[in-house]
């Protein structure tokens, strides 16, 4: 009776985890059909609301459900904007960080590039 209740208890964590790991993931859609469009063509927040809005939220706050259980960056965070350089964020894109998966097989580099320019767009301070 315990093995199985610990059995169970294991297979709700491992598919939690996968649900969790996968509701970061991007439907790719929009980033196929961009891959080879130059930055200023890229529909940043078309991609953003795909790849990225499920845990750091349309309005870039992290308050989703995703974004509390990932603990993800409120990029309205006015520190975060102005110590953070635009090659971090673009880093960041492209490898991951800690619970955030990595985009660089996903995303082309000019889109990676136009999200990173997206996000600054929720800098408080220049609105």
């Amino acid at each position: 009776m315990k093995n199985s209740v610990a059995i169970a208890r294991l297979l709700t964590a491992i598919s939690g985890l996968t649900w969790l790991v996968s509701g970061c993931a991007s439907s790719s859609t929009l980033a196929q059909q961009q891959s080879a469009y130059p930055k200023d063509k890229v529909d940043a927040r078309g991609l953003f609301a795909e790849s990225c809005a499920k845990c750091h939220g349309m309005d870039g706050r992290a308050r989703t459900f995703h974004g509390r259980l990932v603990s993800a960056q409120n990029f309205t965070d006015v520190h975060w904007q102005t110590a953070t350089t635009d090659q971090e964020i673009i880093h960041t894109i492209q490898t991951g960080h800690e619970r955030m998966p990595s985009f660089q097989k996903k995303l082309s580099a000019t889109e990676i590039e136009a999200l990173a320019a997206y996000v600054r767009t929720f800098n408080s301070t220049q609105r």
